[in-house]
């Protein structure tokens, strides 16, 4: 019996060092977790005349606590941002725009998810928007969808809220959320248009267009 114990004592042992846990652990050094990239296929931007914006790595530093001792964990996140020109109703403004949004999930000893965003519905989301950004404002819900990406069923939201343009001008527009667990990491889209402009098939066609390594 102390043998067997022993022996899985060694083994857990070995198991944490090459995990990289060790440190972690004993708060010496913070763990990391990095999402895979994601993006827009190249036919969904030809199909639907979005161009690349943006695309960046967000790196921030959380605290969790884990067997009751807080831990400091370095999450990398990745986002790409694509718009289109609607310029027969705001000039030449970019007012159609699709983000695209890798998280990892983080799981530490077995347990979690830790990541914040595991616990959010789409509506959820829609508020933390509205949160972050002052230019989105009174968000209500409209109707549910379904679409395929990534290879599963997943369900789109769509919302109503007033937004102001850069130009000062406020608009009433259309937002469209989704958010799916693929290999390890949330995805999530976000499409925003005035609700002028039938922008929804458009949307649909990058959401489906999704691309997130395995």
């Amino acid at each position: 019996m102390e043998n067997r114990r022993a022996a899985a004592a060694l083994a857990l042992a070995a198991l944490l060092l090459t995990s990289g846990c060790i440190g972690f652990l004993t708060g010496s050094e913070s763990l990391t977790f990095e999402a895979e990239s994601v993006a827009v296929s190249d036919a969904a931007l030809e199909e639907t005349g979005y161009s690349e914006q943006r695309v960046t790595t967000d790196q921030r530093n959380r605290t969790f606590s884990v067997a009751g001792q807080e831990r400091e964990v370095s999450v990398t996140n990745h986002l790409a941002e694509y718009s289109r020109a609607a310029d027969t109703l705001f000039g030449d403004q970019q007012v159609a725009r699709f983000t695209a949004f890798s998280t990892p999930q983080v799981r530490i000893a077995g347990q979690g998810p830790f990541n914040p965003v595991s616990d959010l519905s789409n509506r959820e989301l829609a508020l933390r928007l509205q949160e972050q950004y002052s230019s989105i404002d009174n968000i209500r819900f409209e109707s549910n969808r379904t679409l395929t990406t990534l290879g599963q069923e997943v369900r789109v939201s769509k919302f109503r809220a007033d937004a102001t343009l850069s130009g000062g001008q406020e608009v009433e527009v259309f937002l469209h959320i989704t958010q799916i667990e693929h290999e390890g990491d949330y995805v999530i889209a976000v499409g925003v248009h005035p609700t002028r402009v039938d922008e929804q098939a458009n949307i649909d066609a990058l959401i489906e267009g999704l691309d997130h390594p395995a």
